[in-house]
């Protein structure tokens, strides 16, 4: 009797946690998200996302990897805008960390937007967000990250209107993919002392071409470098 109760407990939590992986694997980007928050100082410099500088006084987030790595993609979710809803109201705030311990749906927000939605002496509060398009103007901004150099470049999107997932670059006359890292750059090989093609895809599907100048022989200081689109 004690190895059928075991069993049957094992076949149970089995279920159940695969029951739940598979709510988060059909979520769609659209849906709307309902966890929990918490409230924190970080996130302004030196965050996971590399999107640095930030203004002290922007509203941002923390995202917890599940939907951060949204459908598998290393920092799907990286630069996106989210309105979240609270006890006390609804803010919109920038994503540009990682909240490893927050569960589904949780954020781990700023002092400045907790407070426009819930009470901080509260600690943790009950939320729902929703993706928003970002309040941007002019076109896509390339960051190239310290490093990088013809033969090898960490390319990273912002200024966009939805979070971008997807790079691909022209070599030898065939689209290469660009692998997304969890520091929310794309990795570019063998590039030349050339311009190059890219075409990028955000995570609505929505795809864009442009050219990226020649990569410097070495890269001691990211920079960046204004692109020549937007996204509809």
């Amino acid at each position: 009797m004690k190895n059928k109760t075991s069993l049957l407990l094992s076949l149970f939590i089995s279920l159940s946690s695969a029951a739940f992986n598979n709510a988060q694997a059909s979520r769609d980007i659209n849906d709307v998200c309902r966890g929990s928050a918490t409230a924190t100082g970080s996130g302004y410099s030196g965050g996971a996302l590399l999107l640095d500088p930030i203004s002290s006084d922007m509203e941002i987030t923390a995202l917890n990897s599940n939907q951060l790595n949204y459908n598998g993609i290393n920092a799907a979710m990286a630069g996106a805008y989210l309105k979240v809803t609270g006890p006390k109201g609804s803010t919109t705030v920038y994503v540009t960390d990682i909240y490893p311990e927050g569960g589904d749906c949780a954020l781990d927000l700023s002092y400045n937007a907790f407070k426009k939605i819930g009470d901080l002496q509260d600690g943790i509060i009950n939320i729902e967000w929703q993706l928003v398009e970002a309040p941007v103007s002019g076109n896509v901004i390339y960051r190239i990250k310290e490093g990088s150099n013809p033969y090898w470049a960490a390319v990273q999107v912002r200024n966009a209107k939805y979070p971008i997932i997807a790079m691909q670059y022209m070599k030898d006359n065939n689209w290469v993919t660009a692998p997304k890292m969890s520091y929310n750059h794309f990795i570019l090989e063998n590039l030349g002392n050339q311009v190059t093609q890219i075409k990028f895809t955000d995570i609505k599907g929505r795809q864009l071409k442009d050219v990226l100048p020649q990569i410097p022989e070495s890269t001691s200081q990211a920079y960046m470098v204004v692109g020549n689109v937007q996204l509809p």
